[in-house]
């Protein structure tokens, strides 16, 4: 049976540091993305300024729950 896919969280990086969660709408910090991680929430990262996804930056290896 196939994995039922988890629900997106798109988050805006300001400014290189600021990072506002879109369907909340309030800026979040590194220790919330971690927790919407743990919730199950794949949690995908855009940088406004280039439009360039940079999830991997951000969320660094040893991030995970």
């Amino acid at each position: 049976m196939p994995r039922k896919p988890r629900p997106r969280r798109l988050i805006n990086r300001y400014a290189q540091t600021r990072l506002y969660d879109v369907a909340s709408g309030t800026y979040v910090s590194l220790d919330r993305l971690k927790e919407l991680r743990s919730e199950g929430y794949e949690v995908v990262v855009r940088e406004v300024e280039t439009g360039r996804f940079v999830t991997e930056e951000v969320l660094r290896p040893g991030l995970d729950a």
